[in-house]
């Protein structure tokens, strides 16, 4: 371990000479940071969600909403990298090393299928995460910036969706429990339109109108957190965004959603100042 974080703290000094550049790396210390406006280094994003983030089920081969926000933020000129426990469907993004301290753009944590937390405990993310945390490059790399958006498996599956709020905040208080996890920057997203059903699109607009609360709640206790409306944008354009399904968005849904983390992150790290009223004469 103690050369895997030598490693991790020797190739952070060198990020700008890996950072590729693209139309439209760098790694987290030890205990991450988050965002500083004004820094163009983002350290490391964590993509934690089900297939939407791990990007199976779109029908886009050569892309995803990851690939998509990396094209974002390297045409901007971010240094950043991602992280992970898994590095499933990497469509799309530039290869560096194999190690994971040295892979520095396959890595998530983009689970299809999974659900926030069951109510027996077996399955979603909440229980697994703390075994994430020391898999993959998480194990070498912690996050500086996370990205969740999950919840969309709860609702298609009907799982006790009046408590499924409250398994989300029992998320967001798993991760800030985990060791060395620091101050990171969290964004957390409404989920994607659900048109399978008037009731399964009903269960969608109730749970997301929970989730700005939740952020409201962890940053009254001093947390960075920031809530990003995805269902929204998708929904601005249902047809062009989603997929036939009524449940994965598409390449373009891809884009979309990559759009809107893209305008969350270069809120705080490039904020723009607020006209003042002209003063009147």
């Amino acid at each position: 371990m103690m050369n895997g974080l030598l490693r991790s703290n020797r190739l952070r000094g060198i990020r700008r000479l890996l950072a590729p550049a693209f139309v439209c790396g760098l790694l987290a210390p030890v205990s991450a940071a988050g965002i500083t406006a004004g820094s163009d280094d983002l350290g490391a994003i964590w993509f934690l969600g089900d297939s939407i983030t791990q990007s199976n089920a779109d029908g886009d081969s050569k892309g995803s909403p990851r690939q998509a926000l990396h094209d974002l933020l390297a045409a901007k000129g971010y240094h950043f990298s991602f992280t992970g426990h898994a590095r499933s469907n990497r469509e799309g993004l530039p290869k560096t090393q194999d190690e994971p301290a040295d892979n520095l753009y396959h890595y998530h944590s983009g689970v299809s299928g999974i659900q926030i937390g069951k109510k027996d405990g077996d399955s979603g993310i909440t229980p697994n995460l703390p075994d994430w945390w020391s898999q993959g490059r998480l194990a070498v790399v912690k996050p500086d910036v996370i990205l969740v958006m999950i919840g969309t498996n709860d609702v298609g599956r009907a799982n006790d969706l009046r408590n499924a709020p409250r398994r989300l905040r029992t998320l967001l208080q798993t991760i800030y429990a985990q060791p060395d996890v620091g101050q990171p920057t969290v964004f957390l997203a409404s989920i994607p339109p659900n048109g399978r059903s008037d009731k399964q699109a009903a269960d969608v607009a109730a749970f997301n109108a929970r989730v700005p609360k939740i952020v409201a709640g962890f940053k009254k206790r001093g947390h960075d957190i920031h809530f990003v409306d995805q269902f929204v944008a998708l929904n601005a354009d249902y047809a062009a965004n989603m997929r036939k399904d009524n449940l994965h968005p598409n390449a373009t849904g891809n884009q979309t959603m990559a759009c809107q983390w893209f305008e969350a992150i270069e809120s705080l790290a490039n904020p723009q100042p607020i006209d003042e009223p002209a003063a009147a004469k």
